[in-house]
């Protein structure tokens, strides 16, 4: 995690509006197993994705989707639900990331991290099979900066059925090709191995939304108000003020449908309520069936 983006958590954690107090829940956290508060905080979201999700109950369950964060590592509501869904397919023993990063057959793995999935990458940084990458416009595909690898996930420098486990978290809708990129997380999938993704997609639209496209020159050509993530509202804003995540994709329900054009079978872990937006997806590649879980 970078030094900004865990001082912008530890500020969430302690600094809020007075009335998200309420909105705070209690458990274990499925990431390093503190037991304890997790801490809603409505300065999370940037006020462009406020004024466009517009329904006062998604712009809740957005919030809580990125925080309700573990007093004791920071993990989110979305990064617990991901490490959720690798200790239903890969845990033995293990209730937590933490015990999990620790079992020979989750070690056997080879596992690629795209973009540093926040708190959950210290623990992933213990595996041996661990191909950790971080997307930079500056630093060429494959070659480092600071001692770490940069990749373009729309044309990844990996070969062909190298990893056993892909792993990425709300990174794909800012990339101008997403299908693309499904297609290279594919390719380089072996058969039978899986990608865990999150993206913020909104359940009851039947169709993703193209906020943004490439021009000629590369640079993006907006089809609408644009919105950026990483900037925060509220005194969180100081902090995420160079935030400049630009959405190209409003993704919808039909994200399952997109993974299953890219060769990957679908899985949707969806939780039990309809106002929880925290979903997270699964494509397998070489897969047979489609799992709808609850």
């Amino acid at each position: 995690m970078q030094l900004r983006e865990r001082v912008g958590r530890g500020l969430l954690l302690r600094v809020r509006p007075p009335g998200d107090r309420r909105r705070d829940t209690r458990g274990r956290c499925s990431v390093c197993g503190a037991e304890g508060r997790f801490a809603f905080n409505s300065w999370i979201l940037p006020p462009e994705m406020r004024r466009d999700l517009g329904d006062r109950r998604l712009i809740e369950a957005f919030t809580a989707r990125e925080s309700l964060f573990c007093a004791t590592c920071t993990s989110s509501l979305r990064v617990r639900r991901l490490a959720d869904v690798l200790l239903e397919h890969y845990a033995e023993r293990a209730t937590t990331l933490a015990e999990l990063v620790r079992e020979p057959g989750f070690r056997s793995l080879r596992v690629a991290e795209i973009n540093s999935v926040g708190p959950v990458h210290p623990h992933l940084a213990l595996l041996p099979g661990l191909s950790y990458s971080e997307y930079r416009a500056d630093v060429p595909p494959g070659a480092k900066s600071g001692g770490v690898r940069s990749e373009d996930v729309c044309s990844l420098t990996y070969a062909d059925d190298e990893f056993d486990l892909v792993l990425s978290s709300d990174t794909l809708e800012h990339v101008a090709e997403p299908d693309r990129a499904l297609r290279e997380i594919e390719r380089v999938l072996k058969p039978g191995g899986r990608a865990v993704l999150t993206v913020p997609a909104v359940p009851s639209r039947a169709a993703s939304v193209r906020r943004a496209e490439p021009g000629p020159d590369g640079r993006p050509v907006h089809l609408g108000p644009p919105q950026h993530h990483g900037r925060g509202s509220g005194p969180f804003a100081l902090v995420s003020r160079k935030g400049d995540l630009l959405v190209y994709t409003d993704f919808g329900s039909d994200f399952a449908d997109r993974l299953r054009a890219a060769g990957l079978e679908p899985e949707v872990h969806a939780p039990s309520g309809e106002s929880d937006v925290a979903l997270v997806y699964c494509g397998i590649a070489g897969g047979s069936s489609s799992i709808l879980r609850t």
